[in-house]
């Protein structure tokens, strides 16, 4: 099965999906496209009266991230393993994701130091909105990251928000949540199942030997 993942590298969420992602690929047929998915043009904190909203210097930090991995997918980067690295360092190392950091990680996966200077390169803006508009085609603009988009049984591409997990499931379960949720997204009458999130932020650090 080919699905599409769109992710936001600033988003606890959004990473332990992406990690039940892998435990389950290694258990199902499953090829998956890592999307970036920028909360800041989402959102439209690029504009300067936008930096004072929640999170937004967060998500703009990962935006310059985000410029960075998609320019070296030009220099064939691996966008998983990019995206991997800095989660590691973000969400499990409490590390901001500064210029030293990118350059440390850059030098890591053996890729042009000179990557650096396109996280302030706004060339990029424009493709990674054209991703964003894309998901948001099929999905609806009522979205964030996680975001999946399968091909159900007609051939139509639907996708979800979602799944929103708090910690990462014991691989069993991982699988079966897997089974049920493939099931549902590849029916075209299937809408929309939602309960309300439990208090407090999600356990990332469940993901730690994943």
């Amino acid at each position: 099965m080919n699905i599409a993942f769109y992710f936001d590298p600033s988003c606890p969420f959004c990473w332990i999906t992406s990690r039940w992602l892998l435990q389950v690929s290694n258990k199902r047929d499953i090829t998956i496209e890592w999307v970036p998915f920028s909360l800041t043009l989402k959102n439209n904190e690029l504009e300067p009266e936008a930096k004072h909203t929640p999170y937004a210097e967060e998500h703009y930090a990962a935006h310059r991230v985000i410029r960075v991995i998609e320019a070296a997918t030009e220099h064939s980067g691996s966008l998983i393993d990019l995206y991997t690295r800095f989660g590691i360092s973000y969400h499990l190392g409490e590390e901001k994701f500064t210029d030293s950091l990118i350059e440390e990680i850059l030098n890591e996966q053996k890729l042009p130091a000179s990557l650096l200077k396109e996280a302030d390169n706004k060339k990029w803006d424009p493709i990674l909105q054209k991703k964003i508009d894309q998901a948001v085609a099929v999905v609806g603009n009522d979205i964030g990251v996680p975001t999946i988009i399968f091909q159900n049984s007609k051939g139509q591409k639907q996708g979800f928000f979602g799944p929103v997990l708090q910690d990462l499931p014991e691989i069993d379960e991982s699988v079966k949540l897997w089974d049920a949720i493939s099931a549902l997204a590849q029916s075209s009458h299937f809408y929309e199942l939602k309960r309300a999130r439990p208090s407090g932020m999600p356990d990332v650090v469940s993901t730690a030997h994943c």
